[in-house]
């Protein structure tokens, strides 16, 4: 198991884990297109935010994305691959994620899927409140975890 920065070259790998990770909730394919630019990690993106890759037997199985958002940081994205999902390698990533920033009293915050809401809260994340998301009638939780 390897951590690293990711290059330009890994982005097209990166966006299908974050595609096969939320497909793996079976959500329809017309809502994952609508979702499609939140999904989808570019070149800009590496620029401005903290990637971060896990690699497994020289396979990129995952990778994490947070944003310093001035007084807090935000997980923009967390994505494992379906076949990873439930075997704690979303836990480390986003632990390594973490202790990678610099942390002086900032929370850290991130609108979750509600399939991962329960994953956060073992993390040590709280709802606090919820925005509504597509389509209509869905939302999704706002979660913070304190310094």
């Amino acid at each position: 198991m390897k951590f690293k920065k990711p290059n330009i070259s890994d982005i097209p790998v990166l966006n299908a884990i974050s595609l096969a990770s939320k497909r793996h909730w079976g959500y329809p394919e017309e809502w994952i297109d609508h979702w499609m630019e939140d999904l989808t990690l570019t070149e800009k993106d590496l620029c401005v935010q903290e990637v971060l890759v896990l690699q497994v037997e020289l396979r990129i199985i995952g990778f994490c994305a947070t944003l310093d958002q001035g007084d807090y940081y935000e997980v923009i994205h967390l994505w494992v691959l379906p076949e990873f999902i439930g075997k704690g390698y979303g836990k480390l990533l986003l632990e390594r994620a973490l202790d990678n920033l610099d942390l002086p009293d900032k929370p850290i915050k991130v609108t979750a899927d509600p399939h991962a809401e329960f994953f956060y809260k073992r993390q040590g994340f709280k709802t606090f409140s919820k925005v509504e998301s597509y389509p209509k009638g869905r939302f999704l939780p706002l979660m913070i975890r304190e310094v």
